[in-house]
């Protein structure tokens, strides 16, 4: 056996020598110092990242294959394995300010410099427009960032001063003044197109409320701002000797927004000026009228119910979004913590899937990931208005291609329904 790998060390060692090499590339240096401009100091520990004039492709696992990739988890370990490695052209300042990166490829790119509290051209993107980095968002940031071009073997120098933001604070609590620790508050805002968007928070973790429920939102522009917070219905647990336990329970995520807005169309924004702090703006999740909604998930055809797929409950005016569930392996649905209202029950993604070869099987998570489509469905959705707790809606999704016919919606929630 010994013998057999030497050979085929020395053969793959041949081929590479008759193979030509690759021009190595025309590489520069970038170096660069970020200060405070509040207070002309060095900014410490602030990250540098450097973004060409046409970036290469995002690795990061693309969710929509989810439950279709057969080797989603070669996928899922490749795309981590690009995010550890880096591409080399981000880093981060020292304690006083500057930053050295060696070995960049020749070309103009444009510099980010991010810092907690601080602006920077990324301060008015989600996550996903900055994970997408489509054309839109690329030409925005362009417009704001310093511009640097790298000449082969030459250092270039840059120096960026970053401008303090401004601030929104507040508690996060229940209507009967109790505290709502370990929630995450998440910054929306109003654009020039009159809709409202999530805003990414600053690092990978984004900050929760502490235990008497307060936060603080940091290095944000002046504009047009809310805030919401969803119950805090995903929880991760450290017991003793068991690892670590996680709750996930999506359909309960009732969505709150400051001013007690509970639906997008309802937001009271905020006017937040440039470096200015905003306090007292809370968040109130209410304790009354809140209802269940049930039900379950089955093919037209012959009424069996699916066993995987996602059910929305939306805005009957707008139909936005305004929480998920996942159908379980039963075809059932739950929602808890649901106002009262008018609602439409939505389905989409509906399958008859095969977990029968997972490992994981019971796990909630990689069974969503990893399971095998045996037969996919259309959509379909039913209208609901909810005045009590509602149980036995049915929702039958008709074979792919076919139209789904919505009922009119009835006077009240009944407990019952079909669609």
């Amino acid at each position: 056996m010994k013998k057999l790998a030497c050979i085929l060390v020395v053969f793959a060692g041949t081929l590479a020598a008759q193979e030509p090499a690759a021009p190595a590339p025309a590489l520069g240096q970038v170096t660069g110092r970020v200060s405070c401009g509040d207070s002309s100091q060095p900014a410490r520990f602030a990250t540098v990242q450097l973004v060409g004039e046409h970036p290469d492709a995002n690795p990061m696992f693309d969710a929509a294959s989810a439950g279709k990739n057969p080797d989603f988890e070669k996928s899922m370990a490749k795309a981590m394995a690009a995010v550890m490695k880096g591409n080399g052209l981000t880093t981060v300042t020292g304690l006083d300010g500057s930053f050295t990166l060696d070995k960049v490829p020749a070309g103009t790119y444009y510099v980010l410099a991010q810092l907690a509290g601080y602006q920077s051209p990324l301060s008015q993107f989600s996550m996903m427009e900055r994970v997408k980095a489509d054309d839109a968002t690329l030409k925005a940031v362009q417009a704001l960032a310093e511009k640097i071009v790298v000449q082969p073997g030459q250092a270039a120098h840059i120096e960026i001063r970053l401008e303090r933001g401004a601030s929104i604070s507040g508690i996060i609590r229940y209507d009967d003044g109790s505290p709502a620790p370990a929630v995450v508050p998440i910054l929306v805002t109003l654009g020039k197109d009159g809709k409202w968007k999530d805003l990414a928070a600053f690092g990978i973790l984004p900050a929760s409320t502490d235990d008497r429920g307060h936060y603080r939102i940091f290095g944000i522009t002046a504009g047009k701002y809310a805030v919401k917070a969803s119950l805090p219905v995903m929880q991760a647990l450290t017991g003793l000797g068991s690892g670590v336990s996680l709750h996930m329970s999506m359909g309960d995520g009732l969505v709150v927004y400051s001013g007690g807005a509970m639906r997008e169309k309802d937001i009271k924004p905020i006017e937040v000026g440039a470096g200015e702090d905003v306090e007292g703006i809370d968040v109130i999740f209410p304790l009354d009228n809140l209802h269940s909604v049930a039900g379950s998930v089955v093919a037209k055809a012959d009424n069996h119910p699916v066993d995987a797929g996602t059910v929305q409950l939306q805005d009957s005016d707008t139909k936005a979004t305004l929480r998920s569930a996942m159908v379980e392996q039963d075809g059932s649905f739950h929602f808890n913590y649901v106002p009262e209202g008018a609602y439409v029950v939505h389905v989409s993604g509906a399958a008859d899937t095969d977990t029968a070869g997972s490992s994981d099987a019971g796990n909630e998570l990689m069974r969503m990931m990893n399971t095998k489509v045996l037969k996919s469905y259309g959509e379909a959705e039913l209208p609901l208005t909810v005045k009590s707790d509602t149980a036995g809606l049915v929702l039958q999704v008709p074979d792919q291609g076919a139209t789904p016919v919505a009922k009119p919606a009835p006077a009240a929630a009944t407990g019952s329904g079909t669609s």
